[in-house]
């Protein structure tokens, strides 16, 4: 098996783009720097166990038979960028000799059209190998497979590329990418130092803009609190409400009885256990908006 942290995949090329809607330029970043990354999920489980499915789905629904399974690439001018496909079509019989990459993907959701990190993902692939096509089947929401064409774009791969080896630079001069999300903030900054700094005049206007959002919010909470009171106090005792047309407006039912740990009945009826199992962790920071200066 390749060593991830030693090259750019094309499972980092979205990320890289910063598209992804499961990672960041930061969390590519801290995986090649050799950081452990959560890779036995059931989703990604889940889709390398229906891998070869798709793939042969995608065969039954077009003839095309497959070959070169898991092949991998490495880009001619950017050798630090691989790509690892699924597969590469066989030509077909009578057909001009015809390449093309096939990428199997299994999603929970219903596409109309390729979300943009997998196109990315795709075009990366595409860049790497040299082909001009490929085939992405798609197994949604478990039962519908929709196959999609992705043509070769030489400005977008080229983009992609450029993307990839600003960051895979950052990766090599330990220079972290800029934070795109709280979850990026926690990582780079879990414990504060107990300074102080001056802020400048646009983190002065931010600030102010903030309280402004905050404040917002807090009267749409507010408004959203009085009308949710005033439909269920209509409801009453019923579960559904409806249009004159039956047309569902709102529920209002019981969840599932659930079964909870009562930890201060355990800490009362048997201290000295509780206490074996007490750990002590680092306090996360909290940010507090304070009040407008006077």
């Amino acid at each position: 098996m390749l060593d991830r942290t030693k090259y750019m995949g094309s499972s980092d090329a979205a990320p890289s783009c910063g598209v992804s809607p499961f990672a960041s330029p930061l969390d590519v970043y801290l995986a090649k720097r050799g950081e452990p990354t959560e890779i036995d999920t059931f989703p990604i489980r889940f889709g390398n166990h229906n891998e070869s499915l798709v793939l042969d789905e995608f065969t039954r629904e077009t003839g095309i038979e497959l070959t070169d399974f898991q092949k991998h690439f490495r880009h001619a001018e950017f050798v630090f960028i691989g790509a690892t496909v699924d597969a590469i079509t066989k030509p077909l019989k009578g057909a001009p000799p015809l390449e093309a990459i096939v990428e199997a993907k299994t999603t929970s959701l219903y596409y109309d059209e390729l979300p943009d990190h997998i196109i990315i993902q795709v075009q990366e692939q595409l860049a790497c190998a040299g082909l001009q096509l490929a085939f992405v089947p798609v197994l949604m929401r478990g039962r519908d497979l929709k196959i999609f064409e992705v043509e070769a774009d030489e400005d977008l791969q080229q983009m992609i590329l450029e993307c990839m080896a600003r960051l895979w630079l950052r990766v090599q001069e330990g220079d972290p990418p800029p934070a795109m999300s709280p979850g990026d903030l926690k990582r780079l900054f879990p414990q504060d130092k107990g300074s102080e700094m001056v802020a400048d005049p646009t983190l002065v206007k931010a600030a102010k803009k903030l309280r402004q959002v905050k404040a917002a919010i807090a009267t749409l909470s507010d408004q959203k609190a009085v009308l949710e009171a005033a439909i269920q106090g209509e409801m009453g005792e019923h579960a559904v409400l409806t249009d004159i047309e039956g047309w569902v407006l709102a529920t209002w039912k019981n969840t599932k009885p659930s079964k909870r740990f009562d930890n201060k009945a355990f800490k009362a009826a048997m201290p000295e256990v509780y206490e074996e199992f007490v750990t002590t962790t680092n306090g996360s920071r909290r940010f507090v908006l304070k009040g407008e200066k006077p």
